[in-house]
């Protein structure tokens, strides 16, 4: 498994209008899913800051690796993903915000 919960990785995101862009996204959904059925979920993160209910702001405290632009997890957008969807990987989200990212992306949708 190359691929792990908490890796930011850029895929291109699908959207719910059918357009297609790259993006960096969080992989939200547990490793144990990867193993079993060979792909993730992922959150998208964007620099815009619209439907601001469902967007989590990231800090660079909360990174590995600081992002090109001040940013926000969408929680509301979650897609499904293969290991050969991943563009590249950018690093990893520290505990315990990608906790509260997957809390907020669950309230979000449920």
């Amino acid at each position: 498994m190359k691929y792990t919960q908490g890796d930011i990785v850029f895929v291109n995101f699908l959207f719910p209008t059918g357009e297609c862009k790259e993006h960096p996204a969080i992989i939200v959904s547990n490793d144990e899913l990867q193993e079993d059925e060979d792909f993730f979920y992922v959150v998208m993160i964007s620099s815009k800051y619209d439907f601001q209910k469902y967007a989590y702001e990231l800090k660079d405290e909360m990174l590995s690796k600081k992002l090109p632009k001040k940013s926000y997890v969408k929680c509301q957008l979650i897609s499904g993903y293969t290991e050969r969807d991943v563009i590249n990987k950018h690093g990893i989200i520290k505990q315990p915000f990608l906790q509260e990212i997957i809390d907020k992306t669950i309230d979000s949708i449920f």
